[in-house]
């Protein structure tokens, strides 16, 4: 059953990331860490405080669509790409920081992999005002002008107002988004 698990959801952890050079939101001569850099100078820390060698990097998630990514992190979370990369017949790459957190979606083009089941986690101080932002975020974006199906491949949202964890009770709210990929924000009650 876990293998089965394992293999139905890929996520790497990843210790080296392609540069950043040539992206259109990323100015040209800008690299990878240049752009981090510039994401942490606006209160964005996408880097651990920690020295290199030993600080947790970044996440890696797998996708059959890079573009229901890029709508999903760019359109709704509004967070800042501070990686891309496209190398022709081979693959792409997407980094976002989002929340402290580097996360690196990859579409391989000769093998297209969905998702499969990937959550990432955070404590947040107020979950009605975050619910309330990424809310409007997504009416005024893009994806909001979407079909009703094609809205779902990208973004939901599920409140969920009495979830235990562990012996603490929390408020949790869901931010599904593409082929099973989902980001949950917990307050405790």
């Amino acid at each position: 059953m876990l293998v089965g698990l394992l293999s139905a959801s890929v996520i790497l952890v990843t210790a080296s990331v392609a540069w950043a050079d040539d992206a259109p939101a990323i100015p040209h001569h800008e690299t990878r860490d240049d752009a981090i850099k510039r994401a942490n100078l606006q209160g964005r820390n996408c880097r651990s405080p920690t020295g290199p060698s030993d600080a947790f990097e970044s996440v890696q998630v797998e996708t059959s669509d890079i573009r229901l990514y890029e709508q999903f992190f760019e359109a709704v979370l509004q967070a800042p790409v501070v990686q891309r990369a496209d190398h022709p017949r081979a693959d792409s790459l997407r980094g976002y920081c989002y929340r402290g957190l580097l996360i690196v979606v990859r579409q391989d083009l000769r093998t297209p992999r969905p998702t499969g089941w990937v959550q990432i986690n955070f404590m947040v101080s107020d979950v009605a005002a975050l619910q309330c932002e990424l809310e409007s975020a997504y009416r005024a974006s893009s994806v909001y002008q979407l079909s009703d199906q094609d809205r779902a491949k990208i973004v939901r949202f599920r409140l969920k107002p009495d979830v235990m964890r562990g012996d603490r009770q929390m408020i949790r709210l869901e931010v599904a988004g593409p082929e099973g990929f989902m980001i949950g924000f917990d307050q405790d009650k």
